[in-house]
């Protein structure tokens, strides 16, 4: 199958600044967590640990192997904290039914982070002192996204005895050709040097360059740990090449199973009722499933989750097909896998905030475009 790559605009809103290529470097934000999720079933297959044993995460992250809960506040303001009853799986932290949740989204979490004279500290410190907070609901109790793939990515640094950049660079980066990805933009093949500026759009519409408000997650250029959740940088060219290795099914990094297990519905039905609750949401639908109406309105599709991220279950008027794969990251990042169809694809920007309304058509425009020219 040919691939199609343009890129248009400038790598900063000075019309004079160097031109965006496919070789641009992004922050990949949440499209890491794809990344991760493959290098996760890398290790279940080669026996380092396993989908659904709570002693694997317990032996590879004791942190988290007694979790408490937040329940919520007392009249005095203090948390109310709780034991978990259950323990985390590796398959519910792949799933986001861990009851990991991230500080900087949801409101016990932002109130528990306040009560303790702290802002959120996702991205901002190690893994183990940003993401040990409590957790928001028992183990398995809910659909919830969160903080889940950071410490998936601790589990394989730790089981490998590396890191996880070390270990994706051996096991995926090398094997695909993938020299412009890293955790670290300013230490591997200079990649700031061609990073994408990133512009947020104010209340007003007017395009600002490089300035985030403070309650946005800034991209982490200077790391203090490797981020499996949304910590990557990277070309859209390089991020092709993994979408294509796990459309094709051509053994490079995965099993035909393992490949398989990522394409499959993998929500309980309180799991499920969860999420399309959190669908019907129009501020999470922007962000979820841009430019696609939200459950629970005419036209709406049927969404569930898998290992791998979304899928869609319904056939599109867009051409694709039942099954689809998708999911994006924080700067209107989207991606999909179509394996039925036989296309895949990454629309890539660098445009806050997350679920920004002006551009979405666009993303939605260049998938159909791509499945009417590419697809079986």
């Amino acid at each position: 199958m040919p691939d199609y790559m343009a890129a248009y605009g400038t790598l900063q809103l000075d019309p004079s600044s160097p031109p965006v290529s496919t070789k641009t470097v992004m922050w990949l934000a949440s499209c890491t967590k794809l990344v991760t999720t493959i290098a996760a079933l890398q290790c279940v297959e080669r026996g380092l640990f396993t989908l659904d044993e709570t002693a694997d995460v317990a032996r590879l992250l004791p942190e988290w192997s007694n979790p408490e809960i937040l329940a919520g506040f007392a009249e005095d303001g203090k948390p109310m904290l709780q034991p978990a009853k259950e323990r985390i799986t590796l398959r519910q932290l792949l799933t986001h039914t861990s009851g990991v949740a991230y500080d900087f989204m949801h409101p016990l979490l932002i109130q528990w982070r306040r009560s303790r004279g702290e802002t959120s500290l996702a991205m901002r410190t190690p893994i183990v002192e940003g993401f040990s907070h409590p957790l928001i609901a028992e183990p398995g109790a809910t659909w919830m996204y969160g903080a889940s793939l950071d410490l998936v990515g601790l589990m394989i640094a730790r089981a490998n005895k590396t890191t996880l950049e070390a270990y994706m660079r051996e096991n995926m980066f090398d094997i695909l050709g993938m020299d412009g990805t890293s955790f670290h933009p300013k230490e591997h093949n200079n990649l700031i040097d061609r990073l994408m500026t990133t512009t947020t759009r104010s209340d007003s519409g007017e395009l600002i360059d490089g300035v985030l408000p403070d309650e946005l997650l800034q991209a982490p250029v200077e790391p203090t740990d490797d981020f499996g959740g949304g910590g990557l940088f990277g070309t859209a060219e390089d991020f092709l090449k993994v979408l294509k290795s796990i459309l094709n099914d051509d053994g490079q990094l995965l099993s035909s199973h393992s490949v398989n297990t990522m394409f499959t519905p993998s929500l309980t039905e309180p799991q499920q009722a969860s999420i399309n609750m959190v669908l019907s949401d129009p501020m999470a639908a922007a962000i979820m499933i841009p430019g696609e109406p939200m459950v629970g309105t005419p036209g709406a599709g049927e969404w569930t989750h898998g290992i791998g991220g979304l899928i869609g279950l319904q056939e599109g008027e867009t051409g694709m097909e039942p099954g689809l794969l998708r999911w994006g990251g924080a700067p209107n990042l989207k991606w999909w896998i179509d394996r039925k169809g036989g296309a895949c694809g990454i629309f890539a920007t660098q445009l806050y905030p997350a679920g920004e309304l002006k551009h979405a058509f666009l993303g939605k425009m260049f998938q159909e475009e791509m499945a009417a020219h590419f697809s079986k």
